[in-house]
């Protein structure tokens, strides 16, 4: 999320901690594992973690290190 600084990220959209960037991710599928798929804007598919956040099929999470922490919007109808 470039350019969308946060209490974790830079002007750049990066960790202040490790440097990885924050990703917004759409959520394509959830286990009962507490993972879910999910897709980038490039269309690049990811297992990510989401004990963090509430995720379902449709919403939008930022994902930092493999794992969701933070819901970014409206789940899609």
């Amino acid at each position: 999320m470039a350019g969308t600084p946060g209490p974790c990220f830079d002007l750049a959209g990066h960790c202040i901690t490790c440097g990885d960037e924050g990703v917004e991710m759409r959520v394509l599928r959830v286990d009962g594992a507490g993972l879910a798929l999910c897709e980038d804007a490039q269309g690049t598919r990811a297992t990510v973690e989401i004990a963090l956040v509430d995720a379902a099929p449709g919403a939008r999470v930022l994902v930092h290190a493999g794992t969701a922490i933070a819901s970014v919007g409206e789940r899609a109808a």
